[in-house]
C-alpha cells in the first residue's frame, strides 16, 4: 500500500492518494470500498430489511471498518465491545475510543468483560488452565459471548470484521498442518454462516473480500481513531505468516481476494461434512450449544 503517490485516480482522474490494487483519491476509494461491501451483502443476502445486527468491535481497523461501513449503508446496527482481560488487547482507552465512535454516530453501545459475563474470578487463571494459546482461548470465549448476548437481546445477525487476510492465513495454516478438523472449519468462515440451531445466531462477514490494508486505508480516510490489540497490530505484527503474505503482496496485490473467492466456492463441498460432524447439543451445565456433553468453557471452569 502506498499513500500520496504520483499517479492519477482511476475514477475521477484527480491526484491519487493511495494505491493498493488500483490508484484512487480518498473520496473515490471510500466510494469504491462501500460499493464492494454493499455488493457482497447483496450477493450473499447477508442482511435483510428487518435484521438487527450486532457488530463485534475490538477497537482495531477491521472491526471499526465493518461497523462504520454498515452504518454508512443505513443498516440497523449496534456495537459490542469486550474487555478480554489481556493487557495487550484491551484497556480503558480502547473502551473510550469505541464508545466515542458509537456516540458520534448514535449507534447503541454494549460493553462487557469475560470475567463479568462468564462469572470468572480470574480470567488469567482461566487462560492458563485452558492449556491452549491465549488467542485461541480468547476466540472461543468471544464466540460464545457474541452468540449468547446477541440471542438474549433480540439480534438476528452477528457481524465481525474478518477479511480476506484472515481467511487466507487460516487456510494456509490448516493445509500445512494437515489438520482435517481445521480444514472443515473453513466452512464456518464463509461470508454467511447460517444458524443451525435455535440457540445459534447467524454470523456474517461483510468484509470477506476486503484486504487488511484496505481496512487500514478506510479508517485513515474516514478519520476513525483506532485502538486495537497490540498483539494483532498491523504495524507491530512480526510473525512469519505476516511476512510471507506481505512478500506475495508485492507481486500480486489482489491474490488474497482471489483465493478467498475460490474458498467460498469450494466451501459448498465441505458444508455437509461439517454438519454431519458437529452433532450439536446443549451443554449439560450452562445450556449453550456444544458438540460434547459439557462445553469447553464449562469444562475449564470445572478444572479451576
Amino acid at each position: 500500500m502506498t499513500f500520496e503517490i504520483n499517479m492519477r485516480c482511476i475514477s475521477c482522474k484527480k491526484q491519487a492518494e493511495i494505491k493498493i490494487t488500483q490508484a484512487f483519491c480518498s473520496e473515490c476509494f471510500l466510494r469504491h470500498y462501500q460499493r464492494r461491501v454493499e455488493k457482497m451483502i447483496k450477493k450473499f443476502k447477508l442482511i435483510h430489511k428487518n435484521d438487527k445486527v450486532l457488530v463485534a468491535v475490538s477497537g482495531g481497523k477491521d472491526s471499526f471498518s465493518c461497523a462504520d461501513v454498515l452504518w454508512q449503508l443505513g443498516f440497523d446496527i449496534s456495537v459490542l465491545h469486550i474487555d478480554v482481560g489481556v493487557k495487550q488487547c484491551t484497556s480503558p482507552r480502547t473502551k473510550r475510543v469505541v464508545e466515542k465512535f458509537c456516540k458520534e454516530r448514535k449507534i447503541p453501545f454494549y460493553f462487557t468483560s469475560f470475567e463479568e459475563f462468564f462469572e470468572i474470578d480470574d480470567i488469567n487463571k482461566f487462560f492458563k488452565v485452558a492449556k491452549r494459546p491465549i488467542c485461541a482461548t480468547c476466540g472461543m470465549l468471544k464466540r460464545a459471548l457474541f452468540n449468547k448476548l446477541a440471542r438474549e437481546n433480540g439480534f438476528t445477525k452477528i457481524a465481525t470484521g474478518h477479511c480476506a487476510d484472515d481467511i487466507v492465513k487460516y487456510f494456509f495454516k490448516s493445509m500445512l498442518a494437515g489438520d482435517r478438523d481445521s480444514i472443515l472449519w473453513l466452512s464456518k468462515l464463509k461470508p454467511l454462516t447460517p444458524s443451525t440451531h435455535k440457540k445459534i445466531v447467524t454470523r456474517i462477514r461483510p468484509l470477506f473480500e476486503m484486504l487488511e490494508v484496505e481496512n487500514l486505508a478506510y479508517t485513515k480516510f474516514r478519520n476513525i481513531t483506532v485502538a486495537g490489540c497490540v498483539m494483532c497490530s498491523y504495524f507491530q505484527r512480526k510473525d512469519k505468516w505476516t511476512e510471507i503474505l506481505r512478500e506475495i503482496d508485492k507481486f500480486i496485490p489482489d491474490w488474497k481476494i482471489k483465493i478467498a473467492r475460490t474458498l467460498e466456492k469450494i466451501d459448498i463441498q465441505l458444508r455437509e461434512k461439517r454438519k454431519q460432524k458437529e452433532g450439536l447439543k446443549e451443554c449439560a451445565i450452562c445450556g449453550e450449544i456444544t458438540n460434547q456433553e459439557i462445553c469447553a468453557i464449562c469444562n475449564i471452569k470445572r478444572k479451576i
